[in-house]
Order: C-alpha cells, then sequence, then structure tokens
C-alpha cells in the first residue's frame, strides 16, 4: 500500500470510528419504573428479570421484591414500555394496571403463584 493509500485507509478507519461512536451515544435512554404488585418470592425476581432482559434494547433491569416493582433502562428506538410490560405480562406477572396471562401463570411454580 502506498502513502497516499495508507493515509486513506486511516482517515476512513477514523471516520468509522466517530460514526459508530456518535451512534451508541446512550442519548435515546429512557428509565421506567414498572408497578409488578403480584410476585412474591425470589422466583418471581429471577423470572420477571430473564422476561425483561429478552427485550431487545433493554440496558438493564432492577427487580425489588419489598417494592414490588421492576426499574428498567432502554433504548427508546429500539423498544418502549408497552413492550415490556407485556414481556412481564407474558411471564405471568402483573405490569402496572395490564393483567398477567392466565396460562403463563398456571405455569409459574407454586411459590410464585399470588392466590
Amino acid at each position: 500500500m502506498n502513502r497516499h493509500g495508507a493515509l486513506m485507509f486511516r482517515s476512513v478507519a477514523m471516520l468509522v470510528v466517530l460514526v459508530v461512536a456518535g451512534c451508541g451515544g446512550g442519548s435515546d435512554l429512557q428509565t421506567e419504573v414498572i408497578g409488578a404488585g403480584t410476585m412474591v418470592c425470589g422466583m418471581c425476581e429471577d423470572n420477571i428479570e430473564k422476561a425483561v432482559y429478552a427485550v431487545e434494547g433493554v440496558k438493564s433491569v432492577d427487580v425489588d421484591l419489598k417494592e414490588k416493582n421492576v426499574k428498567v433502562q432502554f433504548a427508546a428506538a429500539q423498544t418502549n414500555l408497552q413492550t415490556i410490560e407485556r414481556a412481564i405480562t407474558d411471564a405471568g406477572y402483573d405490569a402496572n394496571k395490564k393483567s398477567r396471562d392466565p396460562v403463563a401463570y398456571e405455569k409459574l411454580d407454586a411459590c410464585c403463584k399470588a392466590d
């Protein structure tokens, strides 16, 4: 590679790095707290955490059994609150004012059933 080619390669590489860094700036991160009043045990915490992390765009999940809520940080360009709530209800738990999926609830371990 000649000198001109090497300079061009470095310039393009630098441009790619800047573009990639600019895209991941984190400015579109959103944090929401979701009520999960039907969780009753540590296994519930694990189930909810796993379900929420499975949603594309979720960056962090903090499930608090004592407070019965889930703090979620996510990329707003990739997902939204409704999708995350749906992941929780599909796992068998209430999420905010949305009711759990009854079929998923029946599949939970006995210790996870609030009723």
